[in-house]
């Protein structure tokens, strides 16, 4: 039964390690969340601005790529880059679907953690120590909560303009392709 026990200890051990890694990433994914907001924001504002004759950075910068390629370009690398710009665009979504699933584990794990020293503690009678580690426990899990529901409102809304992007620069694609080699 000894070895329980030291497995028990090392467990306990363990998951106690790991608070002060999930305390750092949750703080820094908070700062990293309410950045991006704030350049989601200006985003939109900047794509409510133009009008029907105007493109979007993404979309003028293909443009630009696509006119350079048209001049001596084969149709198999038009289509590479076509699908090098859509893949870079696409890609950008990442950070904010991995932000979504991760932001509410980290404020598992923080809350799970300090239960564990909260319970301990009070087994021993000292409230003080299980009232300080129950406030941590719930306030990570409304930290991790709060930048996974941000981050998938980002996501939301950086997906409809990455899908508006793609079906300009298909568009762009075929009108100058075609305007080339009538």
């Amino acid at each position: 039964m000894d070895i329980f026990a030291g497995l028990k200890t090392f467990i306990f051990m363990l998951s106690n390690c790991v608070i002060y890694p999930v305390l750092l990433l949750l703080a820094g994914l908070s700062v990293w969340i309410f950045f991006e907001c704030g350049r989601a924001l200006a985003d939109w504002v900047r794509r409510k601005r133009l009008d029907e004759h105007h493109m979007s950075k993404p979309v003028e910068a293909y443009r630009e790529a696509l006119q350079t390629l048209l001049a001596h370009g084969t149709e198999a690398e038009i289509q590479n880059l076509l699908r090098k710009h859509i893949q870079r665009r696409s890609g950008m979504l990442d950070k904010f679907r991995i932000a979504t699933r991760i932001g509410p584990a980290l404020g598992l794990m923080g809350t799970l953690v300090p239960m564990g020293t909260a319970l301990a503690s009070l087994g021993q009678g000292d409230l003080s120590v299980m009232t300080s580690e129950l406030v941590l426990a719930y306030t990570t899990t409304v930290v991790g909560l709060l930048i996974g529901s941000i981050s998938y409102l980002i996501y939301t809304v950086r997906h409809r303009f990455v899908e508006n992007d793609v079906r300009e620069m298909e568009f762009l694609t075929e009108t100058m392709y075609h305007e080339i080699h009538a």
